[in-house]
């Protein structure tokens, strides 16, 4: 879900190279301007991305984990009836 937005900005900023330049002076007029707050803000995306990436990493482990389990049950109902 997130990579499928990533990839639809840097497709629709590769497409409008103006608005991707407006964005890019935007934000180093920021940085130059408050550069505490920037950085602030800054390592905070950054903390909140590092969340959501262990987040996603647990929901898929835990998903393969419960289809593994799914299958090893199949399998054992096939052996008892025969």
């Amino acid at each position: 879900m997130f990579s499928e937005f990533l990839q639809t900005a840097r497709v629709f900023l590769s497409a409008n190279p103006v608005i991707a330049f407006v964005l890019g002076v935007i934000v180093l007029v920021f940085f130059y301007f408050k550069p505490k707050e920037m950085f602030k803000l800054a390592a905070f995306v950054l903390f909140i991305a590092a969340v959501f990436y262990m987040i996603t990493l647990f929901a898929g482990t835990l998903s393969t984990g419960s289809k593994q389990k799914d299958q090893m049950i199949y399998k054992s109902r096939d052996v008892i009836e025969e």
